[in-house]
């Protein structure tokens, strides 16, 4: 042992830092305990100044001694940069030793004292309001200004004076909290727990405002019994304006539609088209009972609502276009082709209206391609041309089109622009098949072989693209194709990307005055993941590769993937991810949760590749995520959904709160995940496009297709954030079943 840390020390000179930091990565707290021990013997006011303290008590917190924990972080409060962490270390220690009181007590200190801008405040505003729920002092609270905080953390903190008040009997003040948490938002997780306590201390029998707010709040976060319990006691009563009026009928009519009561939301939503006051509001809601009728299966209802809605407001540049659209898709798929296509003219005549001009042409083009029919495409798919959005459909929707026309070459030359842009999107994956399947596998591989022969970059990546490692001459291609990029100065850093070892990084050349870049140099990637970005910039691959991989290592996935994301984006275009260091693709989609995900797929009947593609997307692998609406946890479930689904998977007694658990989280996504697959008749894109617009949704966006094909629906999937998933989930598993 003596002769290891004489080494580390020699290695280290003066700055004993890059040792610790190389003894951490190598899983070796006792080893950098002894080090930093040694440190402080020797050179006490240096060990000090750079956060030796900090460290010690990180250390012995990892060793089970929280009592010796404890005492360091208090001597590292004599480093007046680290305050405001180490008191927050000390709090959750106290909190894990169950005395809330005194944790209570030592964070509502530091964030009296705390910068708002701190990057520590989310959690430690967090832990005050969980000490004082569990019993900490309610005084602690007088001193801290909520109004100078970011407002995640001063609604947070508003709630906790809520409980306070409620515990006190000041049942009147904790209402007036309450009622102004969901005056300023309904939307937000504080939200759905001040509707909670809220409706304690609201009577059956009052009406008017705050029953409003109760149904919304609930409505927003999908707890839809009660959601329509206080909307409908809102409706009608006096204290509402006009438009809170408007707004409760169109939750009420939304929350049916969730719920499956599609007829009872047509008629809400007739009741609102009635009501409204502009003809924006009018097309509205007569777009969304076209909605409800549709789900009903009463498409010439539908269409009429449409129509309708399209003539309430035929200017409006949300509304008139989308009504349109719809009334084309249900008169299409109906056999009516002479009313869609006098639709489609109207669309094509207004140039503003030019993402549902093209969505609407995709539309078309399918349609007439997977049956077979071709004299009519090329004049739609010609609307699409420029369109960066629509590049990909548009080019695997042509390579269709040439294979009914007999022209292989050009369907090879379609499916190609599509590989070269992103390999793994779901209609790549389309084309793939295509390519090796006849008639087009002989004009593929004619084709791969010419331009292997021709040489360059741009020929060799072509050549691979087509043939793959399976041929001979595609091996050959993707071996020169490697060679080349490497000889070039521009591209040759995204293909190496060796990992810097510590005592290279310029970290140790900066002046490290915040605490987050102290924290980082002691090898803490949660407290210094912030400054990360800085001192591994993407402009240095190799480096931003090292930051990325070391957060991962230390369990701070969604900021390894942010730095991984935006290296993949400084890329330059010709340097394919299939091209590039696994650690990078790794890096890209990890291996998170291997076990967890892997046993509870078994368990659930699912994939755990393609549940780790949709948690990837949904949290990116954060146990502690919070969307904005609520949904929480590794897989983004609501409360109310998780409760239903905890019932299925047979888990008995369910709190929100237990989202936050990744074995809870996990096997209700598996749960809900498998149930959607099993549903879709095992048809994996439409669960996924279920999992992220609700069961009705994909039910309809299926009805438009003329075939089974996964290509026709992706096309046919009416909402552009759907699409993206769908895009994203679908690759994603792709690329985890390449990596593991």
């Amino acid at each position: 042992m003596l002769g290891t840390l004489t080494l580390f020390l020699a290695v280290a000179a003066t700055d004993p830092r890059p040792a610790l930091v190389e003894l951490q990565i190598e899983g070796r707290p006792r080893s950098a305990l002894d080090v930093v021990e040694q440190e402080s013997r020797e050179r006490p006011d240096a060990s000090r100044r750079i956060g030796l303290d900090y460290l010690r008590g990180h250390l012995l917190e990892l060793l089970g001694d929280p009592r010796g924990a404890g005492e360091a972080f208090a001597d590292a409060l004599a480093v007046p940069e680290l305050r405001f962490y180490s008191r927050y270390r000390m709090a959750l220690e106290q909190e894990r030793q169950r005395h809330p009181e005194v944790a209570a007590g030592l964070i509502a200190t530091a964030l009296a004292q705390a910068s708002p801008s701190s990057p520590l405040l989310p959690e430690a505003v967090q832990l005050l309001a969980r000490t004082l729920e569990k019993g900490g002092d309610c005084r602690l609270l007088r001193p801290l200004k909520p109004d100078t905080m970011p407002a995640r953390e001063r609604r947070l903190l508003l709630l906790s004076q809520a409980d306070c008040a409620q515990r006190s009997e000041l049942r009147e003040f904790a209402r007036s909290l309450l009622t102004g948490l969901l005056e300023e938002n309904v939307r937000d997780d504080t939200a759905r727990a001040a509707a909670d306590r809220l409706a304690g201390l609201v009577s059956e029998s009052e009406a008017g405002r705050l029953p409003m707010l109760l149904g919304m709040s609930f409505y927003r976060h999908h707890d839809l019994d009660r959601a329509l319990q206080y909307l409908r006691r809102a409706i009608g009563k006096r204290g509402l304006s006009q438009r809170d009026s408007f707004e409760v009928l169109q939750a009420l009519g939304q929350s049916q539609l969730l719920q499956g009561r599609a007829d009872q939301a047509a008629g809400t939503f007739g009741s609102l088209a009635v009501r409204a006051r502009t003809p924006e509001q009018r097309a509205r809601a007569l777009h969304q009972q076209g909605r409800a009728h549709e789900l009903q299966g009463r498409w010439q209802k539908a269409v009429e609502s449409f129509g309708a809605a399209y003539q309430a407001s035929p200017a409006s540049s949300e509304w008139a276009p989308a009504s349109l659209f719809a009334a084309l898709r249900l008169d299409w798929r109906r056999g009516r082709e002479g009313p869609a296509l006098a639709t489609y003219q109207v669309l094509a005549g207004r140039r503003e209206w030019r993402h549902t001009i093209v969505r609407a042409s995709l539309f078309l083009a399918a349609s007439d391609l997977v049956r077979g029919r071709s004299d009519r495409v090329g004049g739609w798919l010609a609307r699409t041309a420029g369109d960066r959005g629509s590049r990909i459909e548009s080019a695997y929707w042509r390579g269709r089109l040439a294979e009914l026309q007999g022209e292989g070459t050009a369907a090879v030359a379609a499916y190609l622009e599509i590989l070269r842009a992103d390999a793994l999107h779901p209609l790549a994956q389309g084309a793939h098949r295509r390519l090796a399947a006849e008639p087009l596998a002989r004009v593929t591989l004619a084709e791969g072989r010419r331009r292997a022969n021709l040489g360059g970059v741009d020929n060799a990546r072509d050549a691979w693209l087509l043939l793959g490692d399976g041929d001979p001459a595609g091996r050959k291609a993707g071996f020169q194709l490697r060679q080349l990029l490497l000889a070039d100065a521009r591209t040759a850093p995204f293909l190496r990307m060796p990992i810097v070892p510590v005592g290279q990084w310029p970290l140790w050349s900066s002046d490290l005055r915040r605490p987050e870049e102290m924290l980082l140099a002691l090898g803490l990637w949660h407290e210094g993941g912030p400054a990360v970005a800085t001192h591994f910039p993407v402009r240095n691959p190799s480096l931003a590769l090292t930051g990325s991989r070391r957060l991962a290592s230390a369990g701070e996935l969604p900021r390894s993937i942010q730095l991984a994301e935006e290296l993949r984006r400084r890329t330059p275009e010709r340097v394919l991810l299939r091209v590039q260091p696994r650690d990078f693709r790794q890096a890209l989609h990890p291996p998170a949760y291997r076990e967890l995900l892997m046993t509870q797929g078994r368990t659930r009947g699912v994939d755990p590749d393609l549940l780790a593609a949709v948690i990837r997307n949904e949290s990116r692998f954060d146990p502690l995520s919070l969307t904005e609406s609520g949904e929480r946890g590794l897989t983004h479930l609501s409360p109310a959904r998780a409760r239903v689904l905890a019932r299925q998977a047979g888990l008995g007694s369910f709190a929100p709160e237990d989202l936050y658990r990744p074995e809870v989280a996990v096997a209700l996504g598996a749960t809900h995940l498998a149930g959607l697959v099993q549903a879709f008749g095992g048809a994996t894109h439409v669960a996924v496009a279920a999992y992220d617009a609700g069961e009705p949704q994909a039910v309809v966006w299926r009805s438009y297709c003329n075939s089974l094909e996964p290509e026709e629906f992706f096309t046919k999937v009416a909402s552009d954030e759907t699409r993206r998933y769908l895009q994203q989930v679908l690759s994603g598993w792709a690329e985890y079943q390449a990596l593991y």
